[in-house]
C-alpha cells in the first residue's frame, strides 16, 4: 500500500495526461466515467496519469501503447487545477481528489489521481457494497467519476 500523505503533489499549474482505451472508456467520440474506476482486480489505489511537462512524457505513452494487447484510442489532457478543485459535499461527507507524484520505474512522468472520502484514499477494492457510507455518498463516489470525465473530454486528442 502507497503513503499517500508522503507523496508529493504534482503542481497545479501543470498538465496530466489519461490514457484512453476503447471500448469501455469511450462512445461516439467522449470519454465515458469507465475512464475513471479504479479497478477492483488490482486493488488500484489512484488513477493513473501521466505528466506532459516531463521529458519522458511522449516515450513513455508510446511504450503505453506499444506494451498493451489492446487498441488505443488517445488520451486526454487535463489541468491539474481542475482536477484538485474538484470537491463535493453532503452532509458529513466530503469527496475530492488530489494529484500526486508516484514513481513507477518504467514511466518516468506517470502520476496519479487519488481520490479521497474525509481526506482517507479509497481503492478499487473497496466496492460501494463494502464502503461504510449510505447513498449519499455513494452519489458523490459516482459524481466525481462524471466530473472527472467532463474535465478529460474537453482535452480528448484521438490517434
Amino acid at each position: 500500500m502507497i503513503d499517500f500523505k508522503a507523496l508529493p503533489l504534482v503542481n497545479n499549474n501543470e498538465i496530466v495526461a489519461r490514457i484512453i482505451f476503447p471500448p469501455q472508456m469511450i462512445q461516439d467520440g467522449h470519454i465515458t466515467p469507465a475512464a475513471f474506476v479504479l479497478r477492483p482486480s488490482i486493488d488500484e489505489e489512484y488513477l493513473s496519469v501521466l505528466r506532459v511537462s516531463t521529458p519522458s512524457f511522449n516515450t513513455d505513452v508510446k511504450s503505453i501503447i506499444y506494451g498493451r494487447k489492446r487498441s488505443f484510442y488517445g488520451y486526454a489532457v487535463m489541468r491539474v487545477d481542475e482536477i484538485n478543485s474538484l470537491t463535493l459535499s453532503e452532509h458529513d461527507f466530503t469527496v475530492f481528489c488530489n494529484t500526486k507524484i508516484v514513481d513507477n520505474q518504467k514511466y518516468n512522468s506517470h502520476a496519479g489521481i487519488f481520490v479521497l472520502i474525509n481526506g482517507s484514499p479509497i481503492t478499487g477494492a473497496m466496492s460501494f457494497e463494502k464502503l461504510p457510507y449510505g447513498a449519499t455518498q455513494q452519489h458523490l463516489l459516482l459524481a466525481i467519476r462524471f466530473c472527472l470525465t467532463e474535465i478529460a473530454d474537453r482535452g480528448l486528442i484521438a490517434f
